[in-house]
């Protein structure tokens, strides 16, 4: 990374003494590694064509705003080329994802953020994989859920490193998540109410249109039908 860096740090004395638009795609060019590398990470290994674009916006976003008495311009440049490519991907998010899946990539991205702030290099995926304490493999397929459908993943290579007290370790809380949504419709609702908004049970019966009562019902019936579909998903 720190050779992409010196690449760009030296297309960027060159354009910045000799504005010509020749040094101009020169620049762009040795822009280029930093900013698929980058649009790779973000998107669990999908390059796309928009996010690159998006990502010599960050450059050209760089060299209007850069002042010589910040750190050197390809540092400046990596946080544009970043917020984005960032950007271009939540806009692009089209599928639904579960909200820890969605926790865990803001996670990754702020850590990715950090990283740079303190070695002036990016993570790598053993990097990320270490701090979410995710299996590396694992990395790349929750980057890119909301670009693609969940059906679309490998669960399958999703899971803890080690596992942590009071912690349900990310494969299970995958499990947990397909199993509810075998649940019917109000059953859904009801445990997504109780469990995930953290909403009494006569809060939920309010914001579902029922009395309390059968919210408990629903709620005994739900847990009943959750065990079932989860003993047969280990069996």
């Amino acid at each position: 990374m720190s050779t992409f860096n010196a690449r760009i740090n030296d297309a960027y004395t060159k354009y910045s003494s000799d504005p010509t638009e020749a040094n101009l795609s020169e620049l762009l060019k040795a822009s280029k590694p930093l900013i698929e590398y980058i649009t790779c990470t973000l998107s669990g290994g999908i390059l796309n064509e928009d996010a690159v674009q998006a990502g010599y916006e960050g450059v050209m976003k760089a060299l209007t705003r850069f002042d010589k008495n910040m750190n050197t311009f390809a540092t400046y440049a990596t946080h544009c080329i970043i917020g984005e490519i960032r950007h271009y991907i939540r806009k692009e998010m089209k599928y639904y994802k579960p909200g820890f899946i969605d926790n865990i990539q803001k996670k990754a991205v702020n850590y990715l953020e950090e990283y740079y702030e303190k070695t002036f290099e990016l993570p790598s995926e053993a990097n990320i994989s270490e701090k979410l304490n995710i299996k590396k493999e694992g990395i790349s397929e929750i980057l890119k859920a909301g670009l693609v459908s969940i059906d679309e993943l490998n669960l399958d290579k999703i899971g803890c490193i080690r596992y942590e007290s009071f912690k349900l370790p990310i494969e299970d809380r995958i499990v947990l998540h397909e199993a509810i949504q075998k649940l019917t419709g109000l059953k859904k609702k009801v445990i997504y109410s109780l469990f995930f908004k953290n909403r009494t049970q006569q809060q939920t019966a309010d914001s579902l249109g029922i009395n309390q009562r059968k919210v408990s019902r629903l709620l005994k019936s739900s847990l009943t039908d959750l065990k079932e579909i989860l003993i047969e998903e280990v069996s």
